[in-house]
């Protein structure tokens, strides 16, 4: 799995410093039940392909299907699950791009342990005419909510997360006398897929004296070549990944939580009256 960790504030950061100073006083969640939901709140066909309407396939356009149905669904529901583009090659199927709707525990979330699976993201890459419709950018909505089951609480969430991505569909013949994009492999050329927002991969909350951290984890996510990221359109050292042509694709995610003690107000308040004692302490010798 491949991990992109935002950096946290100075305040954070300070907490973090500070957290052997006084240990909390409310108990640690150590697990979790959670449920995460999963669709596509928006998606659009390539510049260019604008006049055929997004929606009627009879102009190959990006259709979306498979709506999210779970009882459960909240936000996410009736989001489609699955977008399709394009007209198959030789009567095959046309691209299409999915995610699971729904995942759950079992297995339970424990704190400061090892991850558990997300949703699947499934990109069918199959070649399709060059006369289609092809996807270009696409937001895949999903919400997380994470119940507290040792000691048991009140659910945290449904908190909502998207992932905004570019895509380009490469020329399969390959450019400039069968040569694929670097970063690419060989013809047939792999699809392209940068991620817009790689600062939704983690995120925070403070609950009951302790500060902790989800991290969202992708395999096969990583930082492109500079020409693949100038193929899509993006400034290098871009993150996303990229999906063989003709085949099927999974791009597994997980998640998994940490947490450590916020000090309590009166440690803050006594650490501030050492650090200025100190300065005092300096100024004195200084003036001496």
């Amino acid at each position: 799995m491949s991990k992109f960790s935002k950096i946290l504030g100075g305040t954070a950061v300070a907490l973090t410093l500070m957290a052997g100073a006084s240990q909390a006083s409310a108990a640690l969640i150590t697990e979790w039940g959670y449920e995460v939901q999963a669709g596509f709140s928006a998606f659009s066909p390539a510049a260019g392909d604008q006049n055929a309407p997004p929606n009627d396939t009879t102009n190959n356009g990006v259709v979306g299907s498979d709506p999210n149905n779970s009882p459960t669904a909240g936000i996410i529901s009736g989001l489609p699950t699955t977008i399709s583009w394009g007209l198959g090659s030789n009567g095959g199927d046309p691209s299409s791009l999915s995610v699971t709707p729904t995942v759950n525990n079992p297995p339970n979330l424990f704190t400061n342990a090892g991850p558990v699976l997300g949703a699947a993201v499934t990109h069918a890459n199959n070649v399709i005419t060059g006369q289609s419709l092809t996807l270009d950018s696409a937001t895949i909505a999903t919400t997380l909510t994470l119940t507290p089951i040792t000691p048991p609480g009140s659910d945290f969430g449904p908190v909502p997360i998207g992932f905004d991505i570019e895509f380009n569909e490469t020329d399969n013949a390959g450019i400039g006398g069968g040569q694929c994009t670097p970063g690419t492999g060989a013809p047939p050329c792999a699809d392209i897929f940068v991620l817009q927002n790689p600062g939704v991969l983690d995120f925070d909350f403070v609950r009951d004296g302790f500060l902790y951290t989800v991290e969202l984890l992708v395999d096969g996510l990583g930082v492109l070549s500079d020409e693949a990221c100038a193929a899509a359109g993006e400034a290098a050292g871009c993150i996303g990944f990229i999906t063989a042509e003709n085949q099927t694709n999974v791009l597994q995610t997980a998640f998994q939580i940490s947490a450590r003690p916020v000090p309590e107000p009166g440690t803050l308040a006594l650490l501030g009256l050492g650090l200025l004692g100190l300065g005092i302490a300096r100024r004195r010798k200084a003036a001496a």
